[in-house]
C-alpha cells in the first residue's frame, strides 16, 4: 500500500462516489518503487461493491478526467498511473491547503477504511470456498460468487452453506444427473437455501407408491411410471421388467 496514493486518491474531488472508491482501489495497490499499480478487475470489483463492467465504465471515466491513465495489456492485468500525483505536493511532502496533523488524521482514516474492507473480502471469500466446496455441480463460479455475496445480505452465509450441503446429499441419494442440477447462481438467486428438502420416502409416500405396489394394467403403469420414471429405473427394477414383459415399454 502507498500511503502517499491513497491520501492524494482521497484529496480528489469526484461527484460519482463509485468512481472515487475505484481510484481508491488503484491506489492502494500502488507500487512505488515502479511508479504503477496492476489490480485486477475483480479485486477493484470487490472493493468498489460493484460489477467489473461498472469498473471498466469508472476507470473510463477517470481517464477522462485525467485522474489516472492505462496501459491495457490483453493477457496481463492493466497499469494504471497517477500522473497528477506529484504534482498535489509541497515541499514538505503534503497538500498546501492541509497541516501534515490534518493529513495524518485524515490519511489514519482512510487506511482504516480500506484495512475494514480487507477484512469483510477475506472473511466473505473464506465463507464463499466453503459454500464452494459443497456445490455438486461446480459451474460459472464467478456468478455464483456475486448471488452469494447478495444471497448473504438475506441470509447467513452458514445456513446458505449447510444448505447447499443437504441440497449436494439429496441431489447424491437420488443420482441426479449434473445436467439436471441447477447452476450455483441459479440455485441462489432462487432462493433455494430457504427450502425444505423432503425424505425421499415421504415423497412417494405422498404420491401413492409403496414398495409393494404392482401395477394392474397399462393405464395404470403410465400414469406413475412418466410422473417419476427415473425413480423406477432406480429403485423399481420388478416393474420395468413387468413393463417390459407385457410390452408397455
Amino acid at each position: 500500500m502507498s500511503i502517499e496514493a491513497v491520501t492524494w486518491a482521497f484529496k480528489q474531488k469526484l461527484d460519482d462516489p463509485t468512481a472515487k472508491l475505484v481510484l481508491l482501489g488503484i491506489a492502494d495497490k500502488y507500487n512505488e518503487d515502479r511508479g504503477y499499480a496492476w489490480p485486477s478487475m475483480e479485486r477493484l470489483a470487490d472493493m468498489a461493491d460493484c460489477t467489473q463492467r461498472t469498473v471498466s465504465r469508472k476507470i473510463s471515466m477517470l481517464e477522462e478526467l485525467g485522474v489516472i491513465e492505462t496501459i491495457r495489456h490483453p493477457n496481463q492485468t492493466n497499469r494504471y498511473f497517477l500522473p497528477n500525483m506529484t504534482s498535489c505536493r509541497g515541499d514538505t511532502g503534503v497538500y498546501p491547503d492541509q497541516t501534515p496533523s490534518v493529513l495524518s488524521g485524515r490519511t489514519s482514516s482512510v487506511i482504516q477504511t480500506i484495512d475494514n474492507n480487507n477484512e469483510q473480502y477475506i472473511s466473505f471469500k473464506n465463507d464463499f470456498d466453503l459454500f464452494w466446496k459443497e456445490v455438486p455441480r461446480k459451474v460459472g463460479k464467478k456468478g455464483a460468487m456475486r448471488a452469494f455475496k447478495a444471497a448473504c445480505k438475506e441470509s447467513s452465509a452458514e445456513k446458505i452453506t449447510a444448505s447447499m450441503t443437504a441440497f449436494a446429499a439429496d441431489c447424491k441419494s437420488k443420482g441426479t444427473e449434473q445436467r439436471f442440477i441447477p447452476m450455483p447462481a441459479s440455485w441462489l438467486n432462487a432462493g433455494r437455501y430457504d427450502d425444505e428438502l423432503v425424505k425421499e420416502e415421504a415423497k412417494h409416500e405422498n404420491f401413492g407408491i409403496s414398495q409393494r405396489w404392482m401395477p394392474r394394467d397399462e393405464e395404470e403403469f403410465n400414469q406413475k411410471y412418466h410422473a417419476m420414471p427415473e425413480y423406477y429405473e432406480k429403485n423399481r427394477p420388478d416393474i420395468i421388467a413387468l413393463a417390459k414383459q407385457k410390452g408397455w415399454l
